[in-house]
């Protein structure tokens, strides 16, 4: 949001920040996200900068979540979020019209499923490990940085990220743990599927030439329809459809297929291959139509790629893909 130098000290009055204070401004716009944080974390300022002629940035953060207090969160609920945004703006600075003018430079799509044994959620994660190294110019990342830069790894979580677009799968209660927060009633057994669209990927779709010109607001992106559409195109060929089964529960549904006895032995080549390997290796010895097919014959008969380990004697045979549940549910798709 574009904001005036009056409006921008009135904003670290509000929270009790005196400016003359601090050598730095950015050491006192990180004491003003920690107690935003401290207080609600419904709304926190994560940045501010100077764009000249009394002309300043600032970055607000919103969990629609923690406004609304509940996880279901439909297309319905956007002019409540709008009018929540802007009592909370009126409270700041004694007006709305700053929203008038709002840039939205991310946004985080989500499906939330249920596992509420937890050895199939290690066992999801545990598959996730097969899953492609790369795919639309996202890169799986294993490790990562907390918010004091400290390296951890992902362990129970999966994550792919580009400049654009980032993919992570996690447990909500695990993520909850590891920053020493309050498990909320809604969190609990959750597995996220979140999906983060940047202000680089925001950008080239609001361009005529490129993009679809799609204007930069809340609004827009506010859609049942285009959540369908991103998580169809950037999360389903990572995850891939089928569900889950070990090698010999797998073979069997690929026997009583209609498929020919040379397929047949194909495809079970091919789940092999990625068992030994990941979801990857047969790329290297097949061409790319055939890899395709093979994925497809698959999907077909309701089989997912990726094996359970046939020597986990504490993984189920089976285990339904949990994405592929309710797709279309849309009574969560923003966090």
């Amino acid at each position: 949001m574009h904001v005036n130098y009056y409006d921008i000290k009135h904003l670290f009055s509000y929270y009790e920040i005196n400016l003359t204070r601090y050598k730095y401004f950015e050491a006192a716009v990180k004491k003003l996200t920690a107690k935003m944080k401290e207080q609600d974390k419904t709304y926190v300022v994560t940045w501010v900068s100077y764009k000249g002629n009394d002309d300043w940035n600032i970055h607000l953060k919103v969990d629609v979540m923690k406004m609304l207090k509940r996880e279901e969160i439909n297309e319905e609920d956007y002019h409540l979020i709008e009018s929540n945004v802007r009592k909370f703006l009126v409270q700041l600075f004694g007006s709305s019209e700053y929203f008038d003018s709002h840039i939205l430079t991310r946004i985080d799509y989500r499906k939330d499923v249920k596992l509420l044994d937890r050895k199939e959620r290690e066992l999801l994660f545990h598959l996730f490990e097969k899953y492609t190294k790369k795919y639309r110019y996202k890169e799986k990342v294993k490790w990562g940085k907390d918010e004091n830069g400290t390296p951890f790894k992902y362990e129970t979580s999966q994550y792919h990220k580009n400049k654009s677009i980032e993919l992570i799968v996690y447990s909500k209660e695990d993520e909850r743990l590891e920053k020493g927060e309050e498990i909320q009633k809604y969190d609990k057994d959750i597995v996220r599927y979140e999906l983060r669209l940047k202000n680089k990927h925001l950008n080239s779709m609001k361009r005529e030439d490129k993009g679809c010109g799609q204007p930069k607001r809340l609004e827009t992106y506010f859609s049942v329809r285009l959540w369908k559409e991103y998580m169809g195109k950037h999360v389903l060929p990572i995850v891939h459809k089928g569900d889950y089964y070990k090698i010999f529960v797998a073979e069997k549904k690929i026997e009583e297929s209609h498929f020919s006895k040379r397929n047949k032995k194909s495809l079970r080549s091919f789940l092999v291959m990625i068992s030994k390997g990941s979801i990857d290796t047969p790329k290297k010895h097949m061409s790319k139509p055939t890899y395709r097919k093979y994925l497809r014959d698959l999907e077909s008969i309701g089989v997912n790629p990726i094996l359970i380990p046939k020597n986990r004697s504490d993984f189920p045979d089976y285990m339904k893909n949990p994405f592929i549940s309710n797709r279309y549910d849309n009574k969560a798709f923003v966090s």
